[in-house]
């Protein structure tokens, strides 16, 4: 009987304890971590601007996208190569159109050499 009570007794002072702890969370964040994050943002938006298209060729990890983009830029028919990484691949885009129109006669091009190309809308 008295170790129930103990146990009890017990039970009642540490539960309460763990009951009293606050439920917010601080988090130290050191404000070089915020600029950085700002400025990847401000790249993004001048890369690309809302409304235009492009043709992904590639995501993967950067070795293999280091080899293709060596290899692509030997090949003078691709004018615009965006080289770009988005957690957790790196990607290889090509060209900037306002139209869907010459996205697509541009992916047709492009498929010649990379038939996993596709059109993208970044937003």
């Amino acid at each position: 009987m008295k170790k129930r009570v103990l146990l009890i007794l017990f039970n009642i002072i540490f539960f309460n304890k763990t009951l009293c702890q606050s439920d917010s969370i601080i988090i130290n964040e050191d404000p070089k971590l915020t600029k950085v994050l700002e400025l990847k943002k401000l790249v993004n938006q001048e890369t690309f601007t809302s409304g235009q298209y492009t043709v992904q060729i590639f995501s993967g990890n950067f070795k293999d996208s280091q080899e293709l983009m060596n290899k692509i830029k030997e090949d003078e028919d691709l004018d615009e190569i965006f080289f770009i990484f988005e957690t957790p691949y790196y990607k290889i885009r090509v060209g900037k159109f306002v139209s869907k129109i010459k996205a697509i006669k541009e992916l047709k091009k492009i498929k010649k050499k990379y038939p996993s190309a596709f059109i993208l809308k970044p937003n």
